[in-house]
């Protein structure tokens, strides 16, 4: 098997690769590190955008977050390049997967999937086409449930009582796909954003690893979301954020 990864240099996307590389290093192929906040937005550009749609105390507990994870992970064994470096695996870092470097760079690598962990772009139909066996996300929800951005900050604020991580099918929009596997899990008393995605991306991470050991790629059924006007949700706004903190919420 030949896979790539797709990911945003985090925690998260680590959780959520980890348990591939522990136990099938061979199979990862190449990585690919996006080297943008916001897709197709400069870095300067998408803290301007966060700052007016989000505002500053989501801004600042971004980083309080990202300063939290640096402290407990201490060299950041855990973020996507890491693990790839740890395994000799080739690294590709782009703005743009769609572009046409990023399009030749996935087919040199000739992949049987490409799979989306935790990835800041939009994977575009040339792009999805490229795996002779699919395109795939891992995305840390219970699909069609919080489908789009940061969504266990809006399942918190919302009071869900459940949460999840769904590999699907990458298709057209986000988060739409056909469902290859997903796995539930309840939200604990007072849990944190952080605390909630990163027992999301770790469940998605062995749900993942579950999923390709026990399958055939030849053989494999997807299953259609169930239909229905689901929401698709965006970067919280000032306003969720105020909500959030007046329930108590913590980042």
């Amino acid at each position: 098997m030949r896979v790539v990864f797709l990911a945003v240099d985090d925690e998260f996307a680590g959780l959520m690769q980890k348990y591939i590389y522990e136990r099938h290093p061979d199979w990862v192929v190449g990585s690919v590190i996006s080297s943008c906040l916001l897709y197709r937005k400069s870095n300067m550009g998408a803290a301007f955008f966060l700052a007016k749609h989000s505002g500053f105390v989501y801004i600042a507990q971004m980083i309080k977050m990202k300063m939290i994870r640096q402290a407990a992970n201490g060299s950041g064994a855990l973020s996507a390049t890491a693990l790839a470096r740890a395994h000799g695996v080739d690294i590709y870092r782009t703005g743009d997967i769609n572009n046409a470097d990023g399009l030749a760079k996935l087919r040199a690598w000739r992949p049987d999937l490409v799979i989306s962990t935790n990835f800041s772009q939009y994977v575009g139909k040339e792009a999805r086409a490229i795996p002779s066996r699919g395109a795939w996300n891992l995305h840390k929800s219970y699909l069609p449930y919080y489908r789009g951005m940061a969504p266990n900050f809006y399942a918190l604020m919302e009071g869900a009582d459940s949460v999840g991580a769904t590999l699907h099918v990458l298709a057209k929009g986000f988060d739409t796909g056909d469902i290859l596997d997903q796995v539930k899990l309840k939200v604990q008393p007072g849990e944190s954003v952080y605390e909630l995605n990163k027992r999301t991306a770790d469940a998605g991470g062995r749900l993942l690893l579950s999923f390709l050991e026990r399958g055939n790629l030849s053989e494999i059924r997807a299953t259609p979301q169930p239909e229905g006007n689901w929401r698709t949700y965006s970067y919280p706004t000032r306003a969720d954020v105020r909500a959030f903190r007046r329930k108590g919420g913590r980042f």
